[in-house]
């Protein structure tokens, strides 16, 4: 697949991050190069609510629909809670991308086609752990995430 992102698209993307805003110029243009360009069509779904959570996305182009499974009178039914633009991300959430019970907590579709840039979870540790300013801003965000007293 031919690359369509470029190295400045993805550090814009990068730095619309609340949690990536704090990295320095050559740790953002190094994340930008570890993030992997994916493609999805109108319909294909990015995430499955239940599934472990693996990695974060950051929207370049497209939307994506939010849907979310609520039982009711011993039914599953799909809502869709939201709708993700360009310029936004899959989960990741300013305080990071933890979950208290490591699974998706919704199904996330492309509303139409997308391109995204892709990391995986471990992949961004070894990032951080590479680099102890990245590493002392995910425990800054993991501690008040937790409401923990450092």
């Amino acid at each position: 697949m031919e690359a369509f992102v470029d190295l400045d698209t993805r550090k814009i993307a990068i730095k619309k991050q609340p949690l990536f805003s704090q990295l320095t110029e050559a740790e953002t243009e190094e994340l930008a190069n570890l993030l992997e360009e994916k493609r999805y069509a109108a319909g294909e779904v990015l995430v499955t609510e239940g599934d472990r959570v693996d990695s974060f996305f950051l929207i370049i182009t497209g939307d994506a629909d939010v849907r979310v499974n609520i039982i009711h009178d011993h039914k599953i039914d799909t809502k869709s809670v939201a709708v993700l633009k360009t310029g936004q991300a899959i989960g990741l959430k300013d305080r990071g991308f933890y979950s208290v019970t490591g699974l998706r907590t919704a199904t996330v579709s492309a509303l139409t086609d997308m391109i995204v840039l892709r990391m995986s979870t471990a992949e961004f540790h070894g990032f951080a752990l590479s680099h102890s300013h990245v590493s002392e801003i995910m425990h800054k965000n993991a501690a008040s995430v937790w409401d923990v007293k450092e």
